[in-house]
């Protein structure tokens, strides 16, 4: 029996990555940190030779997205925007893509803001294109 493209894993170089105040035509070279994770609770107990562990609240990491530089200083000013206004608050959300273009998958960051901001290292001898970053700090995934 012949596979179909469907049934083969998706590609990660396929994905866009949705910021309000963003033109959604500048895409992301990379987006890593996508990840989630329950907390663990100890207690301590008398008369127990081991600490119990409880199942706590999910725990989530900042998310690094990083793009060629601009002349546009747009990913600087999300960042001055978190300075300048701290009740600041988006929602961010990044879409991985099948071979046809369409949403295979979708994570959405709840209450998402810039807490850093990187430019690119500068060196004479090198023809790379200048990377900038940004890591956006949220809540919570949107289910």
């Amino acid at each position: 029996m012949a596979r179909t493209y469907a049934n083969d894993p998706l590609q990660k170089f396929k994905f866009r990555v949705s910021i309000p105040g963003l033109a959604p035509a500048l895409g992301f070279q990379k987006a890593s940190g996508l990840r989630r994770e329950v907390g663990v609770v100890e207690y301590r107990e008398g008369g127990f030779d081991h600490t119990h562990k409880l199942v706590g609240q999910e725990v989530v990491e900042p998310v690094v997205l990083e793009r060629g530089t601009y002349a546009s200083q747009d990913l600087y000013q999300l960042y001055k925007q978190t300075l300048t206004n701290p009740s600041f608050r988006t929602t961010v959300t990044i879409e991985q893509l099948d071979k046809q273009g369409k949403v295979a998958r979708k994570w959405v960051l709840a209450e998402a803001w810039v807490k850093a901001w990187e430019g690119s290292d500068l060196d004479a001898e090198s023809e790379d294109v200048a990377i900038e970053k940004i890591e956006i700090e949220f809540e919570h995934f949107l289910d």
